[in-house]
């Protein structure tokens, strides 16, 4: 068994399945019905790629899946901090959605390569329903950014502040060195994160985004999503502020209080009934 495999496969469960339970919270409080019904299915299929990666690496390792998940402290999980911020408002998601969803599918296609024949084949798998994702993704930057000025400006903003953060996405793996020389990862993740950002730049100017974050925060206004999907101007100070670190640390079990409420909600079952299953 090679650690720098187990690595690697911690690390990519990890963020599917705390950006699962992120997406999974806008049930029953998305925008309108058919984002209700749409932001639920793109969770539970984070989810289960999640328990996917969990068990292949408890076949290798020769333990439970549902331990891996569920029943480690807050310290042990490897997830990028993007995966781990709190929804905010619908921008917000819209926006950690898009680049997340994009970075995956760079990791994904080159993980196609990988030495391991059950990476390959999980991460061929996954990256088949992935495309869904992203295409839902793509159809609703591209709704906003061309809807009405106060949209655009809040999703300018947000994508600006969630860029930044999602070169946590590429921090490199523990044991990342192992696992390039053994060709579990084909592509070092620094040249993946520069894959993803020219791929992100370009699409920002297609959209007529800046990469800038703006330069003061109280100027941002905060919006909410109406029955129509449209962002709106709204009332209240509940908005994300721009991230305070370039969402680094993760890969080495480093988490914002973010993490703190979230582990709690999604382990709290397992850790009082150990022998539940997930």
């Amino acid at each position: 068994m090679s650690d720098a495999l187990v690595s690697v496969l911690t690390a990519l469960a990890d963020d599917e399945l705390v950006l699962g339970h992120r997406h999974s919270e806008w049930t029953g409080f998305a925008p309108h019905i058919e984002e209700d019904v749409a932001f639920s299915s793109i969770a539970q299929d984070e989810i289960g790629h999640a328990g996917a990666y969990y068990s292949l690496l408890a076949e290798i390792q020769g333990v439970d899946a549902d331990s891996l998940a569920l029943g480690r402290g807050k310290s042990m999980y490897r997830h990028a901090i993007l995966c781990e911020r709190s929804n905010g408002d619908w921008a917000y998601t819209l926006a950690r959605h898009w680049l997340y969803d994009h970075a995956d599918e760079i990791r994904l296609e080159s993980l196609e390569d990988s030495s391991h024949p059950g990476l390959v084949s999980l991460a061929r798998k996954i990256r088949r329903e992935e495309r869904y994702h992203l295409l839902h993704a793509d159809a609703w930057i591209t709704r906003v950014a061309h809807g009405p000025i106060e949209g655009r400006r809040k999703l300018v903003d947000v994508v600006a502040g969630a860029f930044v953060e999602a070169s946590g996405l590429f921090e490199p793996f523990e044991l990342e060195d192992p696992a390039v020389k053994e060709g579990i990862l084909p592509v070092p993740s620094p040249e993946l994160q520069q894959r993803f950002e020219t791929k992100m730049i370009k699409a920002f100017d297609e959209l007529g985004f800046p990469t800038e974050a703006p330069a003061h925060a109280e100027d941002r206004a905060e919006f909410v999503a109406s029955s129509s999907g449209d962002l709106i101007a709204g009332e209240g100070n509940g908005e994300r502020t721009a991230p305070v670190q370039a969402g680094l640390g993760g890969r080495r079990g480093h988490h914002t209080e973010e993490f703190d409420g979230l582990w709690d909600d999604m382990t709290i079952t397992y850790r009082n009934n150990p022998g539940a299953t997930w």
